[in-house]
């Protein structure tokens, strides 16, 4: 590595400028490396089994018409989902540190496959309740394999193709899961609209998770890491979880990414919760009566499903354009810098639903909104993965989850006492708008007086 490159472990050094690649140079150092192949090839196949199962649980929660959305509904669905991982993320963060990370992919791809047949099969005879708690189980083994899939990223490639491979890794991941579940929305009627078709379409996630983990299996046992001095220094998991904090509070620049983030996803859960909401009246005259009178019927479901597919389908277009331009612009700014452009241009968004509500300005917004969180998420993903060292960092990623997902989850909750039934509100837009501008002032201010002093 050459003398100004950054060196993955050393604090608060930013890749920026010589040191980092461009988005063509770091495709092709991920093209080259068999192991970064492989984790691409790991990471496809697993989120295009997640974008399937989530258009089948956003189909059997929020689009039949039997079970009625309202923000309550939805924030409940999510705490469901999200808030145990939360929980217990911390204490299963050591796993990434511990264990081979090659191993915890193979056992994960494996395990959301059979859990992913375990609500094929809830959604056939089950309680509704069973599907949700099946679902857990997915998301939150899913949530250990995106960590060890980030915190492995390193272990493949040199430092200074870090932003531009994150730019095309996570973001291909995300892009060709919001492509699966617009795709299968699309064919969804063609399996049938009920339950029935919700657990056809989870048998392709089965599928798909199986092959993720048989891709998982061509990459070296020690591969990715942890080395052994790395696993020597571990002894129970709340030491675990207390050294990662201590080494964060070293690792300023680290630090404040993920609390930019996580800021940043508070506000972003407001809008999904809207966005969701706001697919299923947008097609009716706006209000909840019509709304169920329409998505009762065949044709109002079909009109709802498409429009949730073309929100989900902006959300990748957006995830893509962020692909191209995050590279480019953190090699100009330095990915600190671009992370708060990014986060104060999502004010944006909710703004221009303020001034045109619709389904066809919801789904430009879904598009703005993927360009400029994606954008922020490669910077973070590459601040914490250069400001971290290997011994901490898959503790770190999972904190990174937890972070997120709990910020997501009192987003949801807040929903319920600012949110109307039909999703729509331009008082919680214009503060959205705030609020993103708001993290953004801040945090680029914390990095001024810490360069200052």
């Amino acid at each position: 590595m050459s003398a100004d490159s950054f060196s993955v472990g050393r604090p608060d050094r930013q890749p920026s400028g010589a040191a980092t690649s461009g988005l063509l140079a770091g495709a092709a150092a991920v093209a080259r490396a068999p192991g970064a192949r492989r984790l691409v090839a790991v990471r496809l196949l697993g989120q295009a089994g997640d974008g399937v199962l989530q258009a089948a649980l956003a189909s059997f929660v929020l689009l039949s018409p039997e079970r009625a959305a309202s923000p309550a509904a939805i924030a409940g669905a999510m705490a469901v989902l999200l808030l145990p991982f939360t929980i217990v993320g911390p204490w299963a963060a050591a796993v990434l540190d511990r264990f081979r990370r090659r191993q915890v992919l193979v056992v994960a791809s494996a395990a959301r496959a059979v859990l992913a047949l375990g609500a094929a099969i809830a959604v056939l005879i089950g309680p509704p309740v069973a599907v949700l708690v099946v679902a857990l189980g997915y998301l939150s083994v899913n949530r250990l394999l995106l960590a060890a899939l980030s915190a492995s990223l390193p272990r493949v490639l040199p430092a200074r193709d870090l932003v531009a491979a994150n730019a095309v890794v996570p973001t291909a991941g995300s892009a060709t899961a919001l492509a699966a579940g617009a795709l299968a929305l699309a064919v969804h009627p063609a399996l049938g609209l009920g339950d029935v078709g919700d657990a056809r379409l989870l048998i392709g996630t089965v599928v798909l998770c199986a092959a993720a983990g048989a891709v998982a299996l061509r990459i070296g046992r020690d591969e990715l890491g942890p080395g052994a001095d790395d696993v020597a220094q571990h002894t129970r998991p709340e030491r675990d979880l207390v050294g990662a904090l201590r080494h964060l509070r070293e690792r300023r620049t680290a630090a404040r990414a993920l609390l930019l983030i996580g800021a940043h996803r508070l506000g972003y859960g407001v809008a999904l919760v809207l966005s969701l909401l706001y697919a299923r009246t947008a097609v009716s005259d706006g209000s909840p009566a019509a709304a169920a009178g329409s998505t009762g019927s065949t044709s109002g479901l079909l009109a709802a499903t498409a429009l949730v597919g073309a929100v989900t389908l902006a959300s990748g277009l957006g995830f893509a354009l962020a692909a191209a331009l995050t590279p480019v612009a953190a090699k100009r700014l330095g990915a600190q810098r671009w992370a708060h452009l990014a986060a104060a241009a999502s004010a944006a968004a909710p703004l221009a639903l303020v001034g045109a509500p619709g389904p066809t300005s919801l789904v430009v917004v879904a598009g703005l909104l993927g360009l400029t969180a994606q954008s922020l998420k490669i910077s973070v993903d590459t601040l914490v993965q250069t400001g971290v060292d290997d011994g901490f960092r898959g503790r770190v990623f999972v904190l990174y989850d937890v972070l997120t997902n709990a910020a997501t989850v009192a987003a949801a909750g807040l929903t319920t006492l600012v949110l109307p039934d039909d999703g729509y509100s331009a008082p919680v837009l214009v503060a959205l708008a705030v609020w993103w501008v708001a993290v953004a002032a801040l945090s680029a201010a914390s990095v001024r007086r810490t360069s200052s002093s």
